[in-house]
């Protein structure tokens, strides 16, 4: 279940991100608490024995490899392993994010160019939504546990009015010994069922249908791109690496971070290894944020709602076709219409005294000496024309100091791209 949290961080006070930390679900506290206990069951259990079971002699030989490890502990590269994986692992969600599917665009170029109210028109635009909304159910079953589990097998699909009986027939005549995946074929029912509605006259012109079939295209490409990374995830050694080098760093930390009785000058015996505990916390947690997004369709707090997206779309898109079809208001004179220039825009008395910053430019409202009536324009002053320039210049002036004149009708002149400064400066007389 996707935890929203937006409305808590509306404003961006001292506290804002305080409030935050008391959460549980989707926090790092539910996903680090068993790593910690766990952690620290492990480093109080060797201090115990360092403390209270040990002679004199091995708690020498004890300190000797806690010296040894906590020198050498900072040899695995935590920071570098898991900020580079993170980013990647990041970018490949915000991708599956974004092609993940809404099908909002196939229902508007469906209800603007399927034509007509007769009964056999609105079941072209419905079985046009239904068989592109039926891609996604598809697909999300075989990689979404959550969808897994609504649409255990095809006959629930069926039941849930996204599949006809004699549909799912013909959809299971196309198996093959290879069990090869039939995604494509709702989507080439869609099309189909585009095209004879073109044949009959619903559709007013090869254009139109054009249309249509392109965002039914784009839909089924957006949803196969989601079924390709499932199928090809990174390959096993990255995150095996990633996990290993955090698991593995505070496994030895557990010994290499024990307070010892001659340690290093600075230190003080504590019962608590605050600062180790903050470092696991945070490296700890980092590993579980690519955990959560590395696959998103999973069951985590925070996995994509599958589920949702596919109600919301079937929904929407024969909300769309029905409802939105061929509804639109008369064609009437706006409120401005008569007004010469735009009365003030109204707001909520709350968001009057609010202050509004307009759409301009960062230097826009600077104003340069008013006093100045005359500007003098000349060349740059690294460029050879202006070094041998004759004293003549260009000049910006009016009757309030705004009348344009060029004291050297030379510099008028428009030079090719191909014209060379020599040429330039014989055309100038020097």
């Amino acid at each position: 279940m996707t935890v929203n949290y937006h409305k808590e961080i509306m404003a961006s006070t001292p506290w804002t991100f305080f409030k935050l930390l008391f959460k549980w679900k989707g926090s790092i506290w539910k996903a680090v608490y068993i790593e910690m206990i766990v952690f620290l069951v492990i480093y109080y259990v060797l201090s115990i024995i360092y403390r209270t079971s040990l002679s004199e002699e091995r708690m020498r030989s004890f300190e000797a490899v806690v010296r040894f490890f906590s020198k050498r502990l900072e040899y695995i590269p935590l920071e570098l392993v898991l900020g580079f994986f993170c980013t990647q692992v990041l970018a490949r969600w915000t991708k599956l994010y974004q092609t993940i599917g809404f099908i909002d665009n196939v229902g508007l170029m469906t209800a603007l160019y399927v034509r007509g109210r007769t009964e056999k028109a609105r079941t072209y635009r419905r079985n046009i939504m239904r068989y592109s909304e039926l891609v996604q159910v598809l697909v999300f079953r075989d990689i979404s546990m959550r969808t897994r589990r609504r649409f255990p097998t095809l006959d629930t699909v069926v039941a849930a009015g996204f599949m006809l009986p004699e549909e799912k027939e013909l959809y299971e005549s196309y198996a093959d010994q290879h069990d090869t995946p039939r995604y494509w074929i709702p989507a080439n029912w869609a099309l189909d069922m585009t095209y004879q509605a073109w044949k009959d006259g619903y559709i007013e012109s090869a254009y139109f249908k054009a249309q249509v079939e392109a965002e039914i295209r784009t839909w089924r490409t957006n949803i196969e791109w989601v079924f390709n990374y499932d199928w090809v995830p990174y390959p096993l050694i990255w995150p095996q690496v990633v996990c290993l080098a955090v698991h593995l760093h505070f496994f030895v930390a557990t010994l290499a971070r024990q307070i010892i009785a001659k340690g290093d000058g600075d230190m003080i015996d504590v019962y608590f290894p605050f600062m180790t505990f903050l470092q696991f916390l945070f490296y700890m947690g980092w590993l579980k944020v690519i955990e959560a997004v590395l696959n998103p369709f999973g069951e985590d707090d925070d996995d994509f709602e599958t589920n949702a997206l596919i109600d919301r779309n079937i929904t929407m898109g024969l909300k769309i076709v029905d409802d939105g079809y061929d509804i639109t208001p008369e064609v009437r004179k706006d409120p401005f219409f008569d007004d010469v220039k735009l009365p003030p825009m109204l707001y909520s008395e709350e968001a009057a005294r609010m202050p509004n910053h307009p759409y301009q430019g960062s230097v826009s409202a600077v104003r340069l000496n008013s006093k100045v009536n005359e500007v003098v324009m000349v060349p740059h002053s690294s460029s050879e024309c202006n070094l041998r320039r004759l004293q003549s210049s260009s000049s910006v002036q009016n009757a309030n100091g705004n009348n344009l004149k060029r004291r050297d009708s030379g510099l008028r002149r428009k030079v090719p791209v191909k014209e060379s400064v020599n040429e330039l400066l014989s055309i100038k007389g020097v």
